[in-house]
């Protein structure tokens, strides 16, 4: 198993629900107004008056055999959505209950 954690502008909501979707992705949590700056370029998402926009973040566990399918739909997403910005993190689930 491995969290996916997804950050992205709130502006790209659809697209990253319907990736999940198409993967049959189902468990995942969403945390909304999420502020930060990427560390290479972009406008800042800080959800103020001079830097408006805002992220939102999922963070799902999955199989290890969905992981790249989703990676490479983030990928996708970011060919047509490179201005607003999304990323994906992997990380490993050593246990859930």
């Amino acid at each position: 198993m491995k969290a996916v954690m997804i950050v992205f502008n709130h502006g790209i909501t659809e697209e990253v629900n319907d990736a999940l979707e198409g993967l049959g992705i189902r468990g995942y949590t969403r945390f909304l107004n999420v502020h930060g700056q990427g560390s290479v370029d972009g406008e800042p998402h800080l959800g103020t008056h001079i830097w408006p926009s805002q992220n939102s973040v999922i963070l799902t566990v999955i199989d290890d055999d969905k992981v790249d399918p989703l990676l490479e739909k983030v990928k996708e997403i970011n060919t047509f959505a490179e201005k607003q910005g999304i990323h994906a993190f992997v990380f490993p689930v050593e246990k859930m209950v």
